[in-house]
């Protein structure tokens, strides 16, 4: 996966993926044009104290998962935040909400901290108590953004770890992937009003991830139910194909011709749906 390791914690691999290192630059100069600072350095330390904090989050997730003998085969660091890859799924929606709720802790918690440090260290050069106090804003953002009920980020999987005991998970796992999209959709638009790349990259990821995540849980509980022979049985289909009313084709004579940017647009859909679908799976089958 292009990916460089850089320590283990308890025995959980940390990984960095090359387009972090790639975009890191990139991230410090917005940060640092963000504060009204000139200063590279500054906006280097910056992105580190954001990317460190990320991590610590990642691994607030893997220990509660660790406490679940849940095992955990590495925290992978990327441009738009981190990935704690764990070997299953909870079994138990009430252990799905802890493992979700460790992260924005963590970041809770780290964003005291580094105000206190703040203003303990009032004495101290401005640059630095700058600094303590924007990584602080920033854990503090990361808390409140991963709260928010678009799955697969935490607040969508708290979402669906409450779902899950009133609907199944199946169905749980359907709504909060389909509240997730609607959200994903949300900071896409944001993020092109904003000109922000790194939001709309974020957008991108959690829109075909809910789909991904879907139709994989959709695919274990087809086989925890085995398979039989059943020649009009409806196929699968993701929650973006899903309709409740039946509807009915036109005759030949009333069709019209499919524009052909649609075409093209479905066509790439499937190939980047195919592309999440792989991820997921590769994330599932390789062995640690």
């Amino acid at each position: 996966m292009y990916s460089y390791s850089i320590g283990k914690i308890y025995g959980i691999p940390i990984k960095i993926h090359i387009t972090l290192l790639i975009f890191l630059p990139i991230i410090a100069l917005q940060i640092s044009a963000v504060m009204g600072v000139g200063s590279l350095l500054w906006g280097f330390l910056a992105a580190f104290g954001l990317f460190a904090s990320v991590g610590l989050h990642e691994l607030g997730h893997s220990v509660v998962a660790l406490s679940k003998r849940i095992r955990v085969r590495e925290i992978l660091l990327l441009p738009i935040g981190g990935l704690a890859q764990l070997e299953r799924m909870p079994e138990n929606p009430d252990d799905e909400m802890q493992i979700a709720l460790a992260g924005p802790i963590v970041s809770f918690g780290l964003a005291i901290v580094f105000w206190l440090l703040a203003m303990l260290l009032s004495w101290g050069p401005a640059w630095l108590i700058l600094l303590l106090r924007v990584i602080a804003a920033m854990n503090l953002m990361l808390a409140l953004f991963n709260l928010l009920p678009s799955f697969p980020m935490d607040g969508g999987r708290i979402f669906r770890a409450w779902l899950t005991p009133r609907l199944g998970l199946l169905e749980a796992t359907r709504i909060a992937a389909r509240t997730g999209r609607g959200m994903a959709i949300a900071f896409g638009i944001w993020g092109l009003l904003r000109g922000s790349l790194i939001t709309i990259a974020v957008a991108v990821f959690i829109y075909m991830a809910a789909g991904a995540e879907y139709r994989m849980v959709q695919f274990r509980e087809r086989m925890r139910g085995g398979f039989s022979f059943d020649p009009f049985q409806q196929p699968a289909v993701a929650p973006d194909e899903e309709d409740d009313n039946i509807t009915v084709s036109p005759p030949p004579y009333e069709r019209e011709q499919e524009p052909q940017w649609r075409d093209w647009l479905k066509r790439s859909n499937q190939k980047v749906r195919k592309v999440f679908d792989d991820l997921f799976d590769d994330w599932n089958r390789r062995s640690p």
